[in-house]
């Protein structure tokens, strides 16, 4: 059963369609020229190729995966270089993210978190789109959460800011 080839997660191994990863990522093509059965993709899990696949495979509809799927995969689909799947998801998340911006770090459009993502896997739409969505943000807003955020990275920092 399978087909081909086996990714070997950090919670397991997962077997997949070969030829889809060759075609779909340059990365994988030249890591499979050796005629490998099997690949070790470090600091992955079973669940985030799986929804990776979800996307690869030619499935019609593709499945729509909701914001917090599409930043779960975001980092594997940019380490193992999938381009054409990272072009879709960045698009995808610059055009929905910003009816979803948020200062609260717990909801799914939190947007500095976004902003640091799209910073660090270079996506010039998705921190564009951050930035545009930051400035709209209520600067009372903006500058609560700073000092919140300071003071509970450092504590010590209460001391000063009351005394000021």
């Amino acid at each position: 059963m399978g087909g081909g080839l086996t990714l070997k997660c950090d919670d397991g191994e997962l077997s997949v369609l070969r030829d889809v990863f060759v075609v779909s990522s340059p990365l994988m093509e030249e890591l499979l020229t050796t005629g490998s059965r099997s690949v070790k993709v470090s600091g992955s899990t079973k669940e985030e190729w799986l929804l990776v696949i979800s996307q690869l495979y030619p499935i019609v509809p593709r499945p729509e995966l909701s914001l917090q799927q599409l930043q779960q995969m975001l980092p594997v689909v940019h380490k193992y270089n999938f381009p054409e799947l990272l072009q879709h998801v960045s698009s995808r998340l610059a055009t929905e993210l910003p009816n979803t911006w948020s200062l609260d770090p717990t909801a799914p459009g939190y947007i500095i978190k976004w902003l640091v993502t799209a910073e660090q896997l270079q996506l010039d739409a998705l921190k564009q789109a951050a930035l545009e969505g930051l400035k709209k943000q209520p600067g009372h807003q903006i500058k609560t959460q700073m000092v919140t955020k300071a003071l509970d990275e450092y504590p010590q920092g209460a001391k000063l800011i009351i005394e000021v």
